[in-house]
């Protein structure tokens, strides 16, 4: 049973798909929810206005970087009331328990975003909580980018952990070494050639290369190559082997578009 991984392949939907991941600011860990579609939707034109709103949370007594059961609910409460009378689409949130803060954001319509700040400022005027918000024109998602969607590693972490989870509910942890398969695209077929012999190297083995059809609004025809390597599904190996591999593609104008295994 093969599991490719359904962040990096395929067409992109533009219903919500939630990834959670932690990054560092400052010297601080942030836990980050990001609605990874929404990457797609830009420039958000229907949507162009970024509403960013941060909350004072209190950090778990017996752990200073991870909050409480109690307070995600009351960061859920929120970002709920707010869905409902921002009209807009909820794209993601951080918590950085650490610094007693969490952040929110939506992209509203411009018809919201005049009333926004009223609803907003009537919303936290009686609150207990130190609150603030902004409200800009961002329709190239620029504070979505810069503050929630993950860097090309992290997305791959975010795939890997989503396949071993699967992997476990079949009762494999992994461990055992078994055929991995990785899928690449390249602008044409030389190029994919000298990728796959230079990735020979390293232990990858050729599979596959075949043509796939333009992508919209482009001429030529795009080369799919498939390699592999027997490896145990291991999240910190699959860290470094993927650092290697998006590094590698950088030479070769390629996507490291997904992995798939089999359940051992």
């Amino acid at each position: 049973m093969g599991f490719l991984d359904a962040l990096s392949g395929g067409g992109v939907s533009n219903e919500p798909n939630f990834v959670d991941y932690t990054e560092t600011f400052s010297d601080q860990p942030v836990r980050i929810q990001c609605d990874t579609n929404f990457a797609a939707a830009l420039p958000c034109t229907a949507i162009p206005y970024c509403v960013k709103i941060q909350i004072q949370v209190y950090p778990d007594t017996s752990n200073p970087d991870l909050i409480s059961d109690a307070e995600l609910n009351h960061i859920t409460t929120v970002r709920s009331i707010l869905g409902q009378h921002l009209d807009g689409r909820f794209v993601g949130q951080g918590i950085v328990a650490s610094a007693n803060m969490a952040f929110l954001i939506f992209y509203i319509p411009e018809r919201r975003a005049k009333s926004a700040g009223k609803m907003l400022e009537e919303s936290f005027s009686n609150a207990f909580r130190h609150t603030e918000y902004t409200i800009q024109l961002d329709p190239e998602g620029t504070q979505y980018m810069e503050y929630l969607f993950p860097n090309a590693i992290q997305l791959k972490q975010v795939e890997n952990n989503k396949i071993l989870r699967k992997l476990r509910g079949y009762g494999d942890d992994g461990s055992t070494p078994r055929p991995i398969k990785f899928h690449f695209v390249f602008p044409n077929r030389k190029a994919a050639l000298e990728f796959s012999a230079e990735a020979s190297e390293k232990g990858f083995a050729y599979e596959d290369l075949t043509q796939e059809p333009a992508p919209e609004g482009m001429v030529l025809p795009r080369a799919h190559l498939v390699l592999s390597r027997t490896l145990p599904f291991n999240i910190e190996l699959l860290d470094l082997v993927d650092e290697y591999l998006l590094d590698l593609c950088e030479g070769y104008d390629a996507t490291y578009r997904s992995l798939e295994t089999d359940v051992i």
